[in-house]
């Protein structure tokens, strides 16, 4: 990251739009959380991560404040930007494609209890394009985290020995954590690069 004296509001409005991604995925995956274990837990997973977000998202306010100070940095007609906002977007349509294909093949073959792990798959598998596209290297590390989690997933549906809701929550909560983490870096590494 560029130091604060060389941050530009593309800069912050970049790492906005990545705490926001970080923000929703973290809720999506504690809300698929909850739904499988149909509270249970009272809701005491879903009330951390929502913490967790809910200071994230008061983070990002701060991060609008700060656009407001810097200067405007590149335009938008770069030919590099235009290349990564294209990359960005094909990465995001081809994961929503294999969802949906993966979605019907798993409903169509019996397998509903793998839909979790399978969404966590492609949700691991985006990461990791994406961390290249974005210069995001917080995203090589939830990317793999989300596929070993995935994989978990599997491994513990057909062992047998776990009940299905509870390797789901596990896929499903662990998907939310890592995301929630992934903000967190994504704040300390802009206060880190704003201290300087």
């Amino acid at each position: 990251m560029k130091d604060a004296k060389e941050l530009t509001r593309n800069d912050v409005e970049s790492l906005r739009g990545e705490l926001f991604h970080m923000i929703l995925f973290s809720l999506a995956w504690a809300l698929i959380g909850e739904y499988v274990l149909d509270f249970r837990d009272y809701a005491i997973g879903a009330g951390l991560i929502l913490a967790t977000v809910v200071c994230l998202a008061l983070y990002s306010i701060k991060l609008y404040q700060l656009e407001d100070d810097l200067p405007e940095g590149a335009a938008f007609e770069d030919r590099r930007l235009l290349k990564q906002d294209r990359l960005y977007a094909l990465i995001f349509v081809f994961e929503a494609m294999a969802i949906f294909v993966t979605w019907v093949l798993i409903l169509k073959l019996g397998h509903d209890n793998w839909l979790i792990c399978c969404y966590a798959l492609f949700a691991g598998l985006h990461f990791l394009p994406l961390a290249r596209v974005i210069h995001q290297r917080s995203y090589y590390f939830l990317g793999v985290w989300v596929l070993a989690l995935s994989v978990s997933g599997f491994l513990l549906l057909s062992s047998g020995k776990v009940a299905e809701y509870l390797a789901n929550a596990l896929v499903a909560y662990g998907c939310a954590a890592g995301a929630a983490i992934g903000g967190i870096a994504i704040t300390v590494k802009t206060r880190s690069a704003l201290r300087r």
